[in-house]
C-alpha cells in the first residue's frame, strides 16, 4: 500500500510518501501562506526523486480542518482531483487530531480574533469534539484535564511550542480513519460561531 500524505490547513506545509508503514520521503516546513504555491512543487519533487508516479499509489491522506479557509482547500483540492483522475482513494484527519496524535492531549491552533480552535483526543480517540473557543476559556478546559499535554499553537496561551512530528502522527492516524465514500461531496472542516457554542457547551 503507498500513500501520499499532505496538511496544507495551518502554518506547516507537510507532503510524505509512505510505502507500507516505511516512509519513503517527507517534508514539513513552515509554510504560512505558501502552502498554495508549493504543495504541488513538493508532491512532484518527492515523487521524482524516489523515482515513483502518482499512479503508483493507491491512497493520499489530507488533513480537513479546521484551519485556514485557503489552506484547508489546497489539499482537498488536489486530494478530489487525483480521486478523479486516478481513483485514488482519500481518507481525512482532523487538524487538531493530527496536531495530537496518539498523545493525550488538548490540541490548539489558531483562530485569530483572540479565538482557538481546541479538540482533545486520548489515542486518537475524541474526547472533546473540535470547536471554537475564545482564548481566555483555554484555562478551563486545562483545568478538566490536567493530565493531557498541550501541543499545538501553544505560545497563545503562554506555553512554549515544540516541534510535532506531522508527517508521522497523520500517517498514524489514518489507520483509524475509512476511506471517503463520497469525495465529490467531502467539504472543508470549518467551525463556526454558531456551531461552536452547541458543541463546546
Amino acid at each position: 500500500m503507498k500513500t501520499i500524505i499532505m496538511d496544507s490547513a495551518n502554518k506547516y506545509l507537510v507532503v510524505a510518501l509512505y510505502e507500507d508503514e516505511k516512509c519513503l520521503a517527507s517534508l514539513q516546513e513552515e509554510g504560512n501562506r505558501k502552502q498554495s504555491e508549493y504543495a504541488i512543487v513538493y508532491l512532484q519533487k518527492l515523487l521524482q526523486e524516489n523515482q515513483l508516479k502518482i499512479s503508483d499509489f493507491d491512497e493520499m491522506v489530507i488533513t480537513i480542518g479546521p484551519g485556514s479557509y485557503t489552506g484547508v482547500r489546497v489539499a482537498l483540492t488536489i486530494a478530489k482531483t487525483l480521486n478523479a483522475t486516478m481513483n485514488l482513494k482519500i481518507k481525512t484527519v482532523s487538524s487538531l487530531k493530527a496536531m495530537a496524535g496518539m498523545k493525550k492531549a488538548i490540541s490548539i491552533l489558531d483562530a485569530r480574533s483572540k479565538k482557538l480552535f481546541l479538540g482533545i483526543y486520548n489515542e486518537g480517540k475524541v474526547i472533546v469534539e473540535d470547536c471554537l473557543i475564545n482564548v481566555d476559556e483555554f484555562e478551563n478546559y486545562q483545568k478538566q484535564y490536567p493530565d493531557y499535554e498541550v501541543v499545538g499553537d501553544t505560545s497563545l496561551v503562554g506555553l512554549p511550542e515544540q516541534e510535532i512530528n506531522l508527517v508521522k502522527n497523520i500517517y498514524t492516524l489514518s489507520h483509524l480513519e475509512n476511506e471517503i465514500e463520497n469525495v465529490d461531496g467531502l467539504v472543508p472542516r470549518y467551525i463556526k460561531e454558531v456551531e461552536a457554542k452547541k458543541i463546546c457547551q
